[in-house]
């Protein structure tokens, strides 16, 4: 009953007057807490499976991030849309944001449908490419399908969500994804071991728990808007595409969704990288990544509360208030990601534990270099969520391209193999090159905040700013 009070008290709250310190900690906390619950069942996941032999994790870590990798288009879109959305709510037209909502929708509908078809057939070459171990590689294609087979769920949840958060109604969202987590927790177990007349289904049951909670989710969160406890008023008129606002979108959504595939595309290949150093190495990963990425979350949760903010900031013509906003995220960010950093390097090999690897030295290795980071990581993914925001999604794709594949990816290559470092050479090349793209990110606004030419500081002029300057 809390969660629906709060769905219904978001609704009418206005985003672009009174306290800046206040909007962020009413959107903020709750999409945080929203994307805690949402990536439990990953923590729940890898905890099941690596009950099940680091083989398992091993699999499951090359099927996530390919999987990851080929989800890059709709994620651009659905940050496109949480903008698109956020900006018209600001600017006070409720009709255009349920029109820009439904061809976000359609869009994520389209390439679902297209990316499950060609998915389940293609799922064994795309793992023979990530790895020449084939009980690896057919454990993968198990894993795979089953989350082609859940993907159109899975995205319909996601861009629901998203632009919810683009409206300002994060308690909607954290309603449905509670549902979502409480299924999942049920299911994955569930699915993965059998019981009764339900078959053990082994590491596809894993994907397929996720899958009916997604479901859940979506069902949640589409009852809201259905009877009209959002100030979304989606029809299905809205969901008819419409050529002007499908180019909109896509001339927003293509820069998030390059820069996505430059960050996927990396992690695809480092990943790849440390394979030849076998499942220890692989499950390390597995943790070190899960792990990290959860106590990113605060990350998140002040990613799209500020990418809203500053969205409807934006559209209202307050400047000064998008300012304000990223300044106020970043210091949040500094205290809580230092202090997650510090527990996690401390107490490395009882989270390892935990997850079914004690005594692997290789997995707390990963953990505590990851560590290193986590705050410019964070940093990053908030500078990130103020030019999409903004609508300028060209600065987080340039720094991408520049930062993953000019400096991240040679360097985990000449560390691990010329350099003979290992597996090491590839977590110490993520961590510095999270690093090197906060910073730069950070700079870039910076300097486009004190310039004044906000035009001119969204290109290549501004990238070579931030890089003399950082």
């Amino acid at each position: 009953m809390r969660l629906l009070k709060q769905a219904t008290r978001t609704r009418g709250y206005d985003y672009t007057k009174g306290s800046v310190g206040w909007a962020i900690t009413r959107l903020s906390v709750p999409i945080c807490g929203e994307r805690i619950l949402r990536n439990l069942d990953g923590i729940f996941e890898i905890y099941w499976l690596g009950r099940m032999g680091a083989e398992f994790l091993a699999a499951a870590s090359l099927g996530f991030i390919t999987l990851l990798f080929i989800r890059s288009a709709p994620f651009g879109i659905r940050i496109a849309g949480q903008a698109l959305v956020a900006q018209r709510v600001g600017a006070g037209d409720g009709e255009g944001a349920s029109v820009m909502a439904g061809q976000t929708i359609f869009l994520v509908g389209v390439f679902s449908l297209i990316a499950t078809f060609l998915g389940l057939w293609f799922a064994p070459l795309l793992m023979d490419l990530m790895t020449r171990d084939p009980a690896l590689a057919a454990l993968g294609v198990v894993y795979i399908r089953a989350g082609f087979a859940v993907l159109l769920a899975a995205e319909a949840m996601f861009v629901v969500g998203q632009i919810l958060r683009g409206t300002g109604e994060p308690g909607i969202t954290i309603a449905g994804v509670v549902a979502s987590t409480v299924l999942t927790l049920i299911f994955i177990p569930l699915f993965m071991f059998g019981w009764g007349p339900i078959p053990a289904l082994g590491i596809a049951g894993s994907f397929l728990g996720i899958g009916v909670g997604r479901l859940g989710g979506f069902a949640t969160m589409l009852t809201f808007i259905v009877k009209g406890k959002s100030r979304l008023r989606l029809r299905w008129a809205d969901l008819r595409p419409r050529a002007s606002e499908i180019s909109r979108v896509a001339r927003l959504a293509w820069p998030a969704m390059v820069q996505n595939l430059l960050e996927r595309s990396a992690l695809l290949l480092m990943v790849r990288m440390l394979s030849p150093f076998g499942a220890s190495a692989l499950a390390a990963w597995s943790i070190g990544n899960r792990v990290t990425m959860i106590a990113r979350m605060p990350s998140f949760g002040l990613q799209s509360s500020v990418r809203t903010l500053v969205g409807q900031n934006m559209g209202a013509e307050k400047p000064e208030r998008v300012t304000r906003t990223v300044w106020l995220a970043v210091a949040a960010l500094v205290m809580l990601m230092a202090a997650a950093s510090v527990f996690l390097f401390a107490w490395a090999q009882e989270v390892v534990s935990f997850f079914g690897l004690a005594g692997n030295d290789t997995a707390v290795m990963a953990l505590r270099i990851l560590c290193a980071g986590l705050l410019m990581e964070s940093i990053r993914r908030v500078m990130a969520g103020a030019f999409q925001g903004a609508s300028r999604s060209k600065p987080p794709m340039l720094v991408e391209g520049v930062v993953r594949w000019g400096v991240q990816l040679p360097a985990a290559y000449l560390l691990s193999f010329w350099f003979a470092v290992g597996a090491g050479g590839v977590w110490l090349a993520v961590s510095g090159g999270q690093i090197l793209s906060g910073a730069l990110l950070l700079v870039w606004f910076f300097r486009w905040s004190r310039s004044g030419d906000v035009r001119g500081f969204m290109g290549v002029r501004g990238l070579k700013s931030a890089i003399k300057s950082t």
